[in-house]
């Protein structure tokens, strides 16, 4: 088996990589020149997609497409961010497609596993989300989720099989926790708005395996990366207090200073998922981290 990843130089490409390793020859993407080299299990191939260049060599003996590719979120949400937002994962992902079809016969994909995310649904404090649930997006991060999974549809019309896996808080030594884990250690960790919000997580090491089985179960379609048990926000905050042996006291930072020093970005903060993982499990899929206590003390101790 040989894999083709974009976004490899990411938390969960490595993860991924470090997953295979040994038994998966893996090929992988980057846009930066001086990571060619970055990764000493794989094989590098440069790519710039708003130059419309790709190292086709990149696709050689290629059977699976993991494709990560996209920037940062966490950020504030300017114009010039919405653009790099919007351009690393839906410009991307088309150029890949025109790669693939002018390969024509010329190569052995048979699966494009793409990133996706639980923000494609509404915010709701009870609702619970399935892959099923009709999407009608409503503001930027919705839109921008939505047109995300529609440009790897193209992919179908090369035979190659589309699984779109809509992955929720991802926990692992970066992004969230490592963001707010000197605030656990400090004491001082506090929930925001309402602190009732769902919160869909998953560990790192699940989510990786997630990717692996969707190639061998030879899955299409949409499914949810999230653990069986998500929790609300005042749930995790104060479980990371209390993993990292630290009170939890303070109250919640209400949700108009949030806004006012993250404007539009801070919807991500404040915003409430609760998703179903049904559809993954009912394929087969058993989860190594299905509560929080078991993956926050893997991470954080």
């Amino acid at each position: 088996m040989k894999l083709l990843i974009t976004g490899a130089t990411g938390g969960i490409g490595r993860r991924i990589i470090d997953l295979v390793k040994n038994n998966y020859k893996i090929n992988f993407l980057t846009t930066t020149k001086n990571k060619l080299n970055s990764i000493k299990s794989a094989k590098g191939f440069f790519w710039d997609p708003k130059k419309n260049f790709i190292d086709k060599k990149c696709f050689d003996g290629v059977d699976a497409i993991i494709h990560l590719s996209g920037e940062k979120i966490s950020k504030i949400w300017t114009n010039k961010t919405k653009t790099k937002l919007y351009d690393s994962r839906i410009l991307t992902t088309k150029f890949l497609y025109n790669s693939v079809r002018d390969l024509k016969l010329g190569h052995k994909i048979k699966s494009l596993i793409c990133a996706s995310a639980i923000g494609i649904y509404k915010s709701d404090s009870e609702i619970i989300h399935f892959e099923k649930d009709k999407i009608t997006p409503s503001n930027y991060l919705e839109n921008l989720v939505f047109d995300w999974e529609r440009s790897s549809f193209s992919f179908k019309k090369l035979g190659i099989r589309v699984v779109n896996l809509r992955i929720g808080m991802v926990l692992y030594n970066g992004g969230f926790l490592k963001t707010i884990r000197p605030f656990g250690k400090a004491g001082i960790l506090s929930s925001f708005g309402s602190g009732k919000q769902g919160q869909s997580w998953i560990h790192i090491d699940d989510l990786a395996q997630i990717f692996l089985f969707s190639i061998k179960n030879k899955l299409q379609g949409i499914y949810n990366a999230v653990s069986p048990q998500p929790v609300s926000q005042n749930q995790m905050m104060r479980l990371i207090s209390k993993t990292l042996r630290r009170p939890y006291f303070l109250p919640n930072i209400p949700e108009n200073i949030l806004k006012l020093f993250l404007g539009e970005m801070g919807q991500i903060i404040i915003s409430s998922h609760w998703v179903s993982c049904d559809k993954i499990v009912k394929k087969g899929y058993v989860f190594m981290f299905p509560n929080i206590d078991k993956a926050l003390k893997d991470i954080l101790l």
